[in-house]
């Protein structure tokens, strides 16, 4: 017999990463005394590597930490603070020749507690994570992307409406021919 006043334990993995992302935000801003909203997903992972979890959560911080400088209020102490005030510190790409920030050695064991639970998150959870970008991305796109007709090489071809950039970023297959719509 089971009991009627269970509570439902079913695990919402886009509410787990969403808690483990203010969580680090909010550390963040406790640390420098702010009041800022949680930045985008497309901001905080644009450029972060999911298939390298510890690094990925390190490059989260950093985009947060940037997020934070720009947040700072111009009566707070860590207003006209350097980057490496907050734990960044940069170097150059030798390939691209781009200025790469990162987090200081101190700053990694200041975060510590930060970054373990962010690199489970992501190791857990980086497909959701990719699929969550790509959808904001998409809808990002929705104002100035016309939607087009596609089709397929079946004879007759089959079309279908989609957004110019949705057919650029994936590739749409066609049941039946499986060939991509274009």
């Amino acid at each position: 017999m089971v009991p009627t006043n269970t509570i439902d334990r079913t695990v919402d993995p886009v509410e787990v990463l969403r808690e483990a992302i203010e969580c680090a935000w909010g550390a963040i801003c406790q640390g420098y005394d702010l009041s800022a909203c949680l930045p985008d997903m497309p901001t905080l992972f644009a450029t972060v590597d999911l298939s390298h979890p510890n690094q990925a959560a390190e490059a989260v911080v950093v985009v947060m930490l940037q997020e934070a400088i720009e947040s700072v209020g111009r009566f707070s102490p860590w207003y006209k603070q350097p980057a490496r005030a907050f734990g960044l510190t940069s170097t150059r790409d030798v390939r691209t020749r781009q200025v790469k920030w990162m987090l200081a050695p101190e700053a990694v064991q200041r975060w510590q507690p930060v970054l373990t639970p962010l690199a489970n998150v992501i190791r857990k959870y980086r497909g959701l994570i990719r699929a969550m970008v790509l959808v904001d991305d998409l809808m990002a796109d929705g104002e100035s992307d016309p939607c087009i007709t596609a089709c397929c090489s079946c004879d007759p071809p089959h079309s279908i409406q989609i957004r110019k950039s949705v057919l650029v970023k994936a590739e749409i297959l066609c049941e039946r021919c499986l060939q991509p719509y274009i």
